[in-house]
């Protein structure tokens, strides 16, 4: 499957970890669109992303459930690349 960022948008970020650096929009094969993916730094160094969710009675709750876990690596790894190229 193809993975693009389509929009990134960065974070001035507090020493506090995890931090989030920002959040990314990505496209999947030209065809659909996944915004407000969040990418952190992890208190080891480390990235990872939190997929979009919703707040109801104060919980959280997804909005997108990707059960390909070679899909979600990829996505991770399209954003942390795009992340480290731009703004590093």
């Amino acid at each position: 499957m193809n993975v693009q960022v389509v929009k990134f948008y960065p974070f001035e970020t507090s020493l506090k970890k995890p931090r989030l650096l920002g959040y990314a929009d990505v496209e999947l094969n030209g065809l659909i669109v996944l915004r407000n993916i969040k990418l952190f730094e992890s208190k080891y160094g480390g990235y990872f992303i939190q997929l979009p969710e919703i707040q109801k009675d104060g919980k959280s709750y997804a909005i997108i459930d990707i059960k390909s876990r070679e899909l979600l690596e990829s996505i991770r790894r399209v954003i942390v690349d795009y992340y480290k190229e731009n703004f590093l």
